[in-house]
C-alpha cells in the first residue's frame, strides 16, 4: 500500500473562499511490515480566488506577490500532482492512500481543487487523519495529538522551526508521524 502524506499551506481556511497556496506531499510505503519513507512532491500555485487572511498568509510565510507571478497555475499543479501520484502508487491497483495531519483541512482543499478544475481526485473521498490515528494507538487525547507533542511521544527528530509551515517539510515530517504510528502497535499506549 502506498500512503501520501500531504500537507497544504491556504490563504485562509477554507476553498474556495480562500486559495490553495502550496501543496507538498511524502510517500510512505509497508515492506515486509516495515515503513519507508519515499520520494516527495512540491507545488506553488498562483492565487485564484479572492480570499487573503493575513495571519494565514503570516503562518505559511510565502509572498503572495510572487506566487501571482511566478506560482503554477492552479489547475497544471494538480494535473501535475496527479501524475507524480500515479508515477508513485505504480504498479500497485490499489487506490493512493490521502493521508493528512488534520486531514479535513488538506483534503478540503485538494478534493475542491480538483473538483473545480473538473479533474479526477487521485485520493477519491478517503483519506487518514495521523491525529485520530494517534489517538487509537496511542490512547491520548485530541488535544495531545500536536505534531509537538506527536515528536516527544514518537521519539522523533526536532522539528526545524525555519522549515515548519512549509508544505514539503510538514509533508515529510507527517510522513515521519504516519511511519512511527503505524510501527506501533494499537492498543501499546504512548511509548
Amino acid at each position: 500500500m502506498t500512503y501520501f502524506c500531504l500537507d497544504c499551506e491556504a490563504s485562509g481556511p477554507i476553498p474556495p473562499l480562500f486559495n490553495l497556496l502550496s501543496v507538498g506531499v511524502t510517500v510512505v510505503r509497508e515492506n515486509g511490515g516495515a515503513y519507508h519513507v519515499g520520494d516527495s512532491f512540491y507545488v506553488e500555485l498562483q492565487p485564484v480566488f479572492p480570499g487573503f487572511d493575513e495571519e494565514a498568509i503570516a503562518v505559511c510565510g510565502l509572498d503572495v506577490e510572487r506566487l501571482k507571478r511566478d506560482g503554477t497555475e492552479p489547475r497544471e499543479a494538480m494535473l501535475r500532482l496527479a501524475a507524480w501520484v500515479r508515477e508513485q502508487n505504480a504498479p500497485s491497483t490499489e487506490r493512493p492512500v490521502f493521508v493528512g495531519h488534520n486531514a479535513v483541512f488538506d483534503w478540503s482543499y485538494i478534493a475542491y481543487y480538483y473538483a473545480h478544475f473538473e479533474l479526477p481526485n487521485p485520493f477519491g473521498y478517503k483519506g487518514i487523519d495521523t491525529k485520530s490515528l494517534a489517538m487509537g494507538r496511542l490512547g491520548i487525547s485530541w488535544n495531545e495529538t500536536s505534531k509537538e507533542t506527536l515528536e516527544r511521544v514518537l521519539a522523533l527528530p526536532a522539528q526545524d522551526p525555519a522549515q515548519v509551515h512549509r508544505a514539503d517539510y510538514d509533508a515529510w515530517y507527517q510522513a515521519l508521524i504516519l511511519k512511527a504510528l503505524l510501527e506501533t502497535s494499537p492498543g501499546a499506549g504512548a511509548p
